[in-house]
């Protein structure tokens, strides 16, 4: 049945910061827009549920200060951000070592210079490698020749030992890409914005950052549970049966759902995946909200997080909220994984892991857009006609990336509009 919404400009399909970004844009522009999501939350990979008192993100993310595209949206003291601990905790061996930004956190910097799991020649060229990140920019760092990750630690003169016990529990933390066959170019991304500024978490979860977009958009501009069938010439087609009608349509969902709504877009579909297993403890087994990172090449944990230490609401009164993070394939149901999870884990902290309390697992299938190259890096993509596409699956799987490509993409279909007339006025 054809649904009789004829004041639509844009119609656009994905509720995650790619679709919003777009929709904000479009609207700013005065633009009518209906952003269409197929669940019933809004924030794509990056939402937050509310679980026993504790609040539970979809995923463990972070917002990285280095970046600019959010704050063009929202403002963000309104998020309650609150910085963890510059630097990581590296479980290697039967021993924790901790690892600080000496550009941020000075006065720890002196354990890591008694690590014994770096040589002291790469102590010194680690330091040398973090100056020269500093002062590289970002447009700079995307002009590199493109290698994978491991090749350019390797040309960089970096011993084995210290790729396999720093290098890959860093980026693995963040990309998800225990192998570092990843880009090179992302992995400098990620590392430049360490080591130039604070990373944080709001304080209403990763999922207040969607939240607080949405209040951005006209009201009613967001219909959940609306599930696209396929788009056609006439319009969008929904598994209701609908059909509603609009001067333009941008797909921003992931690649894979990109792909089911139009068959003949072009996108790379693979991807990471991570599971992350949420307990409750009365008490955390690290003291400060640092990242704890498994630098060993054996056991299932890639890292854990106690949320709870950064922001108490985290969790109910006299309670934490311990994430563990699992990016390693594996055979194990549920049952068995957080079983085996709790095992390792007693081998980290000692026996009171026995008294932590299973919350939730999240298994993450399109966690991050693998990228073994980003030589081909877009933010925007004009499908065919009025189609169009916007999400970080054109680039780097990064709030970043998916909020420019938002951007990117509102002024393409604006252009577009414009020169095929549909629009009677823009404001200026």
């Amino acid at each position: 049945m054809l649904v009789s919404e004829n004041t639509i400009d844009v119609i656009v399909i994905g509720g995650g910061f790619s679709g919003l970004s777009t929709a904000y844009y479009l609207q700013k522009k005065g633009l009518n827009v209906k952003v269409f999501d197929a669940s019933g939350r809004i924030g794509g990979r990056a939402k937050t549920d509310q679980i026993d008192g504790f609040l539970l993100d979809w995923g463990t993310h972070f917002y990285h200060h280095s970046t600019t595209e959010l704050q063009k949206i929202i403002n963000l003291t309104k998020l309650g951000l609150e910085n963890i601990y510059p630097g990581y905790l590296l479980r290697h061996n039967d021993k924790f070592l901790l690892y600080s930004n000496p550009m941020l956190k000075t006065i720890d910097v002196f354990p890591a210079i008694f690590a014994n799991n770096i040589s002291i020649k790469d102590k010194l060229r680690l330091f040398g490698f973090s100056l020269k990140l500093k002062a590289l920019s970002y447009s700079n760092i995307v002009k590199q020749t493109e290698m994978s990750t491991l090749q350019y630690f390797k040309r960089a003169g970096f011993s084995k030992q210290t790729i396999d016990t720093l290098f890959k529990p860093i980026i693995s933390s963040a990309i998800f890409d225990r192998s570092l066959q990843s880009s090179s170019k992302l992995s400098l991304l990620f590392l430049k914005s360490l080591f130039n500024d604070f990373v944080s978490l709001p304080k209403n979860g990763i999922g207040s950052i969607a939240e607080a977009m949405v209040k951005e958009l006209a009201p009613a501009s967001v219909c959940l549970k609306s599930r696209v069938k396929s788009i056609s010439e006439e319009g969008v087609e929904f598994s209701d049966g609908r059909l509603i009608k609009s001067k333009a349509v941008v797909i921003a969902t992931n690649a894979i759902d990109a792909k089911k709504i139009c068959c003949k877009i072009d996108l790379n579909t693979e991807s990471t995946h991570v599971s992350t297993i949420y307990f409750e403890t009365e008490h955390p087994p690290v003291s400060k909200p640092v990242m704890v990172l498994n630098a060993n090449e054996h056991g299932l944990v890639n890292h854990v997080f106690v949320p709870s230490l950064l922001h108490a609401n985290y969790a109910p009164k006299g309670k934490h909220l311990v994430a563990v993070n699992i990016i390693k394939s594996n055979e194990l149901d549920d049952d068995e994984l957080i079983a085996e999870v709790m095992v390792e884990l007693s081998g980290w902290f000692g026996l009171q892991v026995k008294d932590w309390r299973h919350i939730k697992t999240y298994h993450i299938k399109y966690a991050m857009p693998f990228k073994p190259i980003i030589d081909d890096v877009e933010f925007t993509k004009h499908l065919k006609d009025n189609i169009f596409y916007a999400g970080d699956a054109l680039s780097i799987g990064t709030m970043e990336s998916a909020l420019r490509s938002g951007r990117e993409t509102a002024e393409n279909v604006i252009q577009y509009l414009k020169n095929e007339k549909k629009l009677s006025s823009l404001n200026k």
